[in-house]
This record gives C-alpha cells, structure tokens and sequence, in this order.
C-alpha cells in the first residue's frame, strides 16, 4: 500500500504553537554555563557575573513581552544593520555544471598544474555571452517558477519532524512572490524586465524566454560599444547601508528612477548574466568568489537586496546569492535543491531546439536610471572603492571532506553528525589560536508559528574539557572518545541568545503597563549591570559563526561572511552520507584545515571501539 500523501505545506500553520517566552530563570541558569569556558581560570570575573545574574533576576516586575520576538529580530537582526550586504550577510550557493556544456568560453592562457592558482581556480573575462548560458539560465527560471506555482497551488507537502510540521509563514507572507508576472535580469549592471506571464497567468515558453535573454545581451553589448550604459546603480545595494539610503532617497525623487528602482523590487528575482567564467572547470574556490562578490568587479552585476538573485556565467556556472530578510537560507535552500534536481536531468543539446512561438518577436523592456545626480555617481565611487578592499580582506575556502560522512559518524562516532562536526570545527580553532571560540550554531525554530532560529552556544564547559584531552599528549584514544560523548551529552547553552535580546529591548524600548510601578532607580541600575557584563558581551562575540545546511548533491558550496573580523570565522556545511562539505570565510590569513581534525577524530574512533581501518564489518 502507498502512504497517505502529506498535507500541504501551509495547511498546518493554524496548528503551529506560538514561540514560547522561556522562564527567566532557565535562561539565566544556562547563560552562566555558557559563559564559563569563554570566562575561563578568570574566577573574579566569573563571581562578578554570577551577582550580576542573581541581582538581574530580583526586579520581577519588568515585563517580558508577549508578542515576543518576530518584528524585533527582523528590524534589530537584520533591517537596522548597516554593513555592507556583500560577504557581510548575504550567503551564497553555487550548482553542480553540466558536464554536456557547449561552446565554452576558454582562458587566454592555460594555469599549469605547478601554478598555485591551479587549485583554487583562476577567474576570467571573455566580454562575451553564450548561447549554453543563457539556455541554462532558462531552465533555472523555469524550474523556479514550477516550484512557486506549486506552493501557490499548494501542492508542496509540510515538512514533519518527530514535534509536528514546521512553518513555512515567511513565504505566505511574501506579497512579491504571489503577485509578480516578472524577473528582472542584470547584464553590465543594466536592468532589464522580463515578463515570465502573461496577463492571463500563462507561463511564457523555453524559447520565448531564450529569445528575450538573447536580445537582452545583444542589447548591452551594442550599448558597450557605444558607451551608452546606465551608472552602476546596484553597486550601490552592496555597499553600507546608509550610503544606499541616501542614494535610493535621491533617486525616488525622480519619476523614472523611482519606477526603475519600484519594478525591481516588485519582481519575482532576479539573475545576473556574467561575461565572466573560472578555469578550470569545476574550480570551487574561484566560483564562489563570483558568488559571492562577482570575482572580477566585486559588487557588480548583482542587486543585493533582493532575497534570490541566480548567477549564471559564461560557460553557465550557475550561483546564487541571498538575503536574509525575507527568510533565512534553509527555506530557499529546499527550493534550490527542487530547482538543481529537476535541471539535472533535462539534456540542452546544440542540435535541438526549445519550444517556443513561431515567429516571436522578443521585448525589451529597459529598466533605466537617467539623469543620475552627481551626488549619486560619487557614491557608487565610494562603493566601488568600499566593495575592492572589501573583496581583498575577505579570505572563502571551499573544502570537500570526502573521507567519510553522516553514515560512518552515526555507525562508528555514535554520536550525532552535527555534534560530531562541531567538535571538530571548535578543536580546529582550538589549535589554531590556542583558545576557545564563541561559537554560534544556528539552531532552527521553525516548529513554532513564524519561527525562525535561535543561537546554540555549542562550546560547553564539557566541549573546553574535550579540547583539553585532545592535545593532552598523555590523554589515550579512549579518554579522547569518551570525550566526545561527554562533552555533546550537554547542550548547557542552548535557546538564551533570543531571550536575553527580548529582555535588552522589553527593558529599553517599552513602557510599564498600566497596572505596574516603574522601575526604581537601583532596579534600572541593577539590569544595566547584568546587560554591561563584559562576559555577556564575551560571550556573544562569535568568532566561530556556524550553521548546517540540508545534504544537496547538486550543491557544490555554500557560504556566508564572518560576523566578527578579528580571528572570526563564517562556516557553513553540508554532512551527507560519504562527505561532508565545508564552506569558510574570514578576514583573517589565518586558515585551519578542518579535515585534519576529522581525519584525527576518524582513528579515535576507530581505536576506541577496536575497529580497524577499512573495515566495515563492526559498523
């Protein structure tokens, strides 16, 4: 018999519990042992936090707020953020290539094996475009258009885990993706709009589509030649905020600006058409250069405030690059993975042809930004200045651990892939600087109405203990590996990081009820006490910024900036059954090697449990 067909994915949303306000007192209790290994020997300041917890606990009458964290986290999490959203806090995903790629673009000269580039990759400007690139850049646009008009329909199931469905409010609440009829497509930083429906909800066909991108490149290649390109306004969406602000004030001001500027936003998503391309083939660390930041002009072609913005360059090497606003990366992840699944299969082959209409006559509909403000033009200078050194202080590495996965961790490790990963992420550190990291670990709440995430403290008192043994020379294989089980046995420091942010904001942002006294003065002195902790502000400054995405063959890396620069790490991974992939970014020159640590975890695991090298048998 076939099991029932799950529900549809917004079909439990009324069923979802709100996300609890924790008791106070738990959050305290577990941010005192989340402090202690960033605190260390350092006995005083530990007391000292400990009063400043215990006092911080005594004014019950300060409100904790009651519609909780949703409209805080977005403003405070993301939309007050300043920084630049290049590297900064987009992430970006990069695809598997089409080994049947056609009339590739190739390198003006061959990188030879002994050419330290040859590992990473070497980017490349052809000034061209290709008819390979633009045919796969149309079928990422169509599988994303299958994907939403199967959630407009309803007709992808909820995900169940053993608690119940998870929440999928963020997409139901996204007016652009129910509403639009558009893309818009960026070539040389010019703006196009792209009808994808017609007025009558029809979806446009493979070779109209071809053709409208075709007359797109066609179009900025005459206009290169002429010098008749619009300034590079969406430099200016990768840069710092408020430069942005001020910019976008100045340009709605103006008519055809502001329509420009209002029909980008209101499209569906956006994709950026490359002259650019990396050789060799497959070079992951060269691609996600152009992910993340173009990799030849760093800022360009791009429109960072747009949630999902596809990269596809000039032998179609397909990214992408997104915002967090919206929804953090694990929802666009799941329609990625259904995009670069449904791709996979489909063969563009030279000799065939798309379906399109006889005789089509491709539109070109401009988005232009005219008569530009002086003003404005030194700020995209500013930008572009901003966006190059940006670029150079910025160091991604793409690591591929292909010697086991989540299927030797669960069988031999006997203990969680993620925890088992963590570990070897904070020893790695541990090595590295001879310290102990704050370490974020993004932890979803996705099972509570319009939950998002939360932050796991994933260096406990236990893991600091584990680091110790491991580079104790007098410590055995099997202290090391009950090491491993002690130390993720406790998750002291989880689910505070939201709580103690409402606290901070309750505190300063809203006033007593009607029925409460205000605070007295030694209340209001004794809260800014604890939230001046200088191990509360120790202990949140993470330089070990960490989260797990879904397994996704047809991913190849992924990545996100560091939140700290000094000795600060961004790592995100994938743990799939036979491999784990690393993506790491910082602004520092100092690099480990995680599969180091993976590799030395492998043989205490191995020695612990009496299993020899390569055999399976004991698993």
């Amino acid at each position: 018999m076939s099991a029932e067909p799950r529900p549809h994915m917004l079909s439990m949303q009324s069923k979802l519990p709100r996300l609890p306000i924790p008791p106070l007192k738990q959050t305290i209790d577990q941010h005192l042992a989340a402090i202690a290994p960033i605190v260390g020997s350092d006995q005083a300041a530990l007391v000292d936090s400990h009063k400043r917890a215990t006092e911080f606990l005594k004014p019950t009458r300060m409100t904790q707020p009651n519609s909780w964290l949703e409209r805080w986290w977005f403003d405070y999490a993301y939309l007050s953020w300043r920084e630049g959203l290049c590297i900064n806090s987009n992430y970006w995903i990069a695809f598997v290539e089409d080994p049947h790629a056609y009339g590739l673009a190739t390198p003006a000269s061959v990188l030879v094996p002994s050419n330290p580039e040859h590992r990473q990759g070497k980017v490349w400007d052809s000034r061209e475009y290709g008819e390979f690139q633009i045919r796969r850049a149309v079928k990422f646009i169509q599988k994303t258009l299958d994907f939403k008009d199967l959630v407009a329909d309803g007709r992808i199931p909820v995900d169940m885990t053993r608690a119940g469905p998870l929440c999928y409010g963020p997409i139901r609440q996204d007016k652009v993706t129910t509403n639009a009829r558009t893309i818009t497509v960026i070539v040389e930083d010019q703006l196009y709009s792209v009808e994808v429906y017609d007025s009558a909800g029809h979806r446009k066909l493979d070779g109209d589509l071809e053709a409208e991108l075709f007359a797109i490149t066609a179009d900025v290649t005459e206009r290169r030649s002429t010098g008749d390109l619009d300034p590079a306004v969406p430099v200016l969406t990768a840069g710092h905020r408020d430069r942005w602000s001020d910019a976008y004030a100045q340009l709605e001001k103006q008519p055809q600006n502001n329509a420009t500027l209002l029909a980008t936003q209101e499209s569906l998503f956006a994709v950026s058409l490359d002259t650019t391309f990396c050789d060799p083939r497959g070079s992951i660390n060269a691609h996600q250069r152009c992910c993340k930041c173009h990799g030849i002009q760093p800022g360009h072609n791009r429109w960072y405030d747009k949630c999902a913005n596809y990269i596809i360059d000039r032998n179609g090497a397909v990214g992408y690059n997104g915002e967090h606003s919206p929804c953090d990366a694990l929802i666009p992840a799941l329609m990625l993975d259904f995009v670069a699944k449904h791709v996979a299969p489909e063969y563009i082959s030279p000799t065939t042809k798309s379906v399109g209409t006889p005789n089509y006559q491709p539109h070109i509909r401009r988005l232009r930004f005219t008569d530009v403000p002086n003003s404005v033009t030194r700020l995209i200078e500013d930008a572009n200045k901003e966006l190059v050194e940006s670029a150079r202080n910025s160091q991604s590495r793409q690591i591929r651990f292909m010697n086991y996965g989540s299927d030797w961790i669960k069988r031999a490790a006997k203990v969680s892939p993620d925890a088992f990963t963590q570990l070897a992420l904070q020893l790695t550190y541990y090595r590295l600087h001879n310290s102990f990291a704050a370490v974020y670990e993004t932890a979803s709440t996705r099972q509570y109405l319009h939950g998002r995430t939360e932050a796991t403290r994933s260096l406990t008192s236990e893991s600091a203990d584990f680091m110790r043994v491991m580079t104790d020379r007098a410590s055995s294989s099997l202290d090391k590996y009950e090491g491993i089980a002690v130390s993720r046995a406790s998750s002291s420091g989880n689910g505070i990081d939201r709580h103690i942010m409402g606290l901070r904001l309750a505190y300063r942002l809203l006033d007593p009820l009607p029925q409460e006294k205000p605070l007295t003065e030694n209340e209001k002195d004794t809260i800014e006490r604890f939230f001046n902790d200088p191990a509360l502000a120790k202990s949140t400054k993470y330089q070990l910024s960490t989260s797990g995405l879904i397994p996704a063959y047809y991913f190849t890396h992924t990545g996100f900036g560091a939140v700290v620069a000094e000795r600060g790490y961004g790592i995100n991974y994938m743990i799939e059954p036979r491999c784990i992939k690393f993506g790491t970014e910082s602004k520092t020159r100092e690099a480990g090697n995680g599969s180091d640590a993976m590799l030395e975890l492998k043989i205490i695991c191995e020695q612990a449990n009496e299993i020899l090298p390569g055999d399976g048998s004991r698993l």
